[in-house]
């Protein structure tokens, strides 16, 4: 069998796309057939990212990814010697990359755009002229693939990439699915609650925090991983600085049941697959807009139409030991059945190889 080559520029700009970087290098890295280079563009970016392009420190960190490219655009001229594929994760990256991979050279894997939240921000994320230029970008690639039907469909509708370049793929699980194990049944006859957000009020934290408040059941935990300032609450166990991947982060994932997360706004939390991957019932809302990825309404968790929805589900659930655990066990089973790396690879060796 023929060696395939592959070059995999990387975005690690924050904790989430750091992640993502994990999964595709597990994806990829085991296969003796693959001879895989991972190039990290701008991996070492101190600034977080302004919400706004319009302010000096966007500037900054454009003119710092500017000269950054120049390293990227070395990388793309010798793979291209050595007849690599060339896969991008996200737009940016290819942004940056273009003057070197020029027309039909390369792929893109993205999971979101600018302008994937304008139906939920509803206003602009990206002015015309941004939006005229990742077009170009988009329309450039021999194949874009999306993680989720959303951004698939968004793509086509708002960047004109014809339906041909246009490539379904999953989110590579199988390194979580080997890092998680499934949760345990209730301790101490206790319900337990968990929630994950950097982004405590986006992701909803601050409603689920005063529910829980309010709510105040007998028998109910929550943890919150956040680095988020909360005020102490009884009932509630507040982590910061959990690392993905590490110890804490495992054991923190083995003790919980109900994982919750009423966020308003999320192009693919793929802490969801996480929280899948270790046996967990799971809540959210349509606003994560990948959820139907690794949820399955009423077999292992629901993804709701708002948060007053989802608070309404969560009382229901926190009554249903039965229910919670036949959830958890369909978690897991779901995420081994869908994203096996057998299963997953597969798809993406189909559409940069064949």
């Amino acid at each position: 069998m023929a060696m395939k080559k592959l070059l995999l520029i990387t975005f690690p700009v924050d904790l989430g796309n750091a992640t993502y970087e994990k999964r595709f290098i597990s994806l990829f890295k085991e296969k003796a057939d693959i001879d895989l280079k991972v190039f990290r563009f701008n991996s070492n970016q101190s600034k977080s990212h302004p919400k706004s392009i319009f302010t000096i420190d966007y500037l900054l960190i454009f003119l710092a990814r500017l000269r950054e490219s120049m390293k990227l655009w070395q990388a793309i001229y010798q793979a291209k010697k050595e007849e690599r594929a060339i896969l991008f994760h996200g737009v940016s990256t290819a942004l940056f990359g273009y003057l070197a991979t020029g027309k039909n050279q390369s792929y893109i894997v993205t999971e979101w755009t600018r302008k994937l939240y304008e139906p939920i921000w509803k206003t602009s994320g990206s002015p015309n002229w941004l939006t005229w230029i990742h077009t170009k970008i988009l329309n450039a690639q021999i194949s874009v693939l999306g993680l989720t039907d959303n951004v698939i469909d968004q793509i086509k509708k708002d960047y004109h990439v014809p339906s041909t370049k246009l490539k379904k793929v999953k989110l590579p699980f199988a390194y979580d699915l080997e890092l998680f194990v499934s949760s345990q049944e209730f301790r101490n006859n206790e319900i337990r609650l968990l929630f994950v957000g950097g982004d405590f009020q986006r992701k909803g934290g601050d409603i689920l925090l005063d529910w829980f408040k309010k709510y105040n059941e007998p028998g109910l935990k929550m943890t919150m991983v956040t680095n988020y300032l909360v005020e102490p609450c009884p009932g509630v166990t507040i982590e910061t600085n959990v690392q993905y991947g590490n110890s804490k982060h495992v054991e923190l994932f083995k003790n919980q049941d109900i994982f919750v997360l009423p966020t308003n706004c999320d192009s693919y939390p793929s802490v969801l697959g996480e929280a899948a991957c270790a046996g967990l019932a799971i809540l959210t809302t349509k606003n994560a807009l990948g959820a139907s990825e690794v949820i399955e309404n009423g077999r292992n968790g629901y993804i709701c139409d708002s948060q007053a929805e989802l608070l309404e589900r969560l009382i229901m659930l926190t009554k249903d030991k039965a229910l919670i655990s036949s959830m958890k066990q369909n978690s897991r089973k779901l995420m081994e059945n869908k994203f096996s790396q057998e299963r997953v690879l597969k798809e993406y060796l189909l559409y940069i190889f064949d």
